[in-house]
């Protein structure tokens, strides 16, 4: 058993892209240390570890092997997740893990199980869960602000894979899955509607379209954001954009649109939720702002309050000083942390985004797949 004391003592394993940000947004909780980072190898590791000020670099093994290490982060390549996820359970840790919480939905039932068997806190890092004014937008959704809630839609849209010549391991089925947009950037989408909402999608109609059917492999792997013309040409199979239909429990319907090919859209996320008496909606890319519209009133942008919306403990930043993603994170870690300080067993009720609401996402991943190949509704 993991001995917890006034600070958590976090590892770190991945240091690719998301990596250092969870460093950074660990760090900035207040609640933690991070006091050592895992790669690949020690040799790839090393270099990014010191760039973050980190002088303990280990393997993942002996990472998961050190009794003084509260809390471990997973940020590698989503094929690693569920192997990880369950070592870090068996070894007595707390997890953060990125999403996707595993490959398929059977794996994600397995960790989800694990960790509750373990009594261990395990979250996914659903970002935009932190941010204050989504938060606010769930609180007032949840108090029947906008009345029976009817209609929901919206979009996830990015240009980083514009191109043949842009590349990732996230294109290669053996790392990052069978799904690429839709378990990367859509699963984002499908959690934050459903927390904000209170809803629950009960089925799924979904179009799911490889436009570039071949992509330009760089000589040696690169980063995130990476473009390449010099490299093998290589058959893609996942998907860059998805139209989906969606049915919601008690009645709702919806529909969202989900690219990474859309030109000029660096990381357009945004939805609305349309009830009885009003309708709310929020975009990633201005995110201190709600737009709240009724038939009457008409439309009303409201921005961070002052205080009203600032998280106690650590400081958040005042009205006009904007908040964005990686503020977010931050706020996201801080609620695991504060829980596992709290000393209680984990609930159904935690502050985070828990295993079982990972295990959903992948469960909409699977039933978005079933739903293209069949082109037929499929139920989550």
């Amino acid at each position: 058993m993991v001995d917890v004391t006034e600070r958590l003592r976090v590892g770190v394993i991945g240091t690719g892209f998301i990596g250092p940000h969870h460093v950074d947004a660990a760090r900035r909780t207040g609640l933690a240390d991070v006091v050592a980072m895992a790669g690949s190898s020690v040799e790839r590791a090393g270099p990014v570890a010191k760039r973050l000020g980190i002088d303990d670099v280990r393997t993942a093994d002996e990472l998961l092997a050190d009794p003084t290490i509260d809390v471990v982060h997973i940020c590698t390549p989503n094929a690693s997740h569920a192997d990880l996820g369950r070592r870090a359970l068996e070894a007595g840790k707390h997890v953060m893990m990125e999403k996707p919480l595993a490959l398929d939905a059977t794996e994600a039932e397995d960790l989800r199980r694990r960790a509750a068997d373990a009594g261990r806190h395990a979250a996914v890092a659903f970002t935009y869960r932190g941010y204050p004014m989504v938060r606010r937008a769930r609180d007032e959704a949840r108090d029947g602000k906008l009345g029976d809630l009817r209609l929901v839609f919206g979009a996830y849209l990015q240009d980083w894979l514009l191109e043949e010549g842009d590349y990732n391991w996230r294109v290669e089925p053996e790392a990052g899955g069978r799904s690429r947009a839709v378990a990367d950037i859509g699963s984002h989408w499908f959690d934050t509607v459903e927390h904000v909402s209170g809803l629950r999608v009960a089925e799924v109609m979904a179009d799911l379209r490889t436009f570039i059917t071949r992509r330009i492999r760089p000589r040696e792997a690169g980063a995130t954001f990476e473009r390449s013309a010099d490299g093998e040409s290589v058959a893609i199979q996942s998907e860059d954009a998805a139209s989906i239909l969606l049915r919601f429990e008690g009645g709702a319907t919806g529909t969202f649109l989900i690219s990474q090919i859309s030109a000029g859209h660096a990381n357009d996320f945004w939805w609305e939720l349309m009830g009885s008496r009003a309708s709310v909606a929020w975009r990633q890319e201005d995110p201190e702002l709600l737009r709240y519209s009724e038939r009457d009133a008409g439309s009303l942008s409201v921005r961070r309050a002052p205080a009203a919306d600032l998280v106690p403990g650590v400081p958040s930043l005042p009205a006009g000083h904007p908040e964005g993603w990686n503020d977010a994170l931050r706020d996201l870690f801080r609620d695991l942390y504060a829980s596992i300080l709290g000393g209680g067993p984990p609930g159904d009720h935690e502050p985070y985004p828990t295993f079982a609401d990972g295990e959903r996402a992948v469960r909409f991943v699977d039933a978005v797949l079933r739903s293209s190949e069949r082109e037929a509704w499929e139920r989550l």
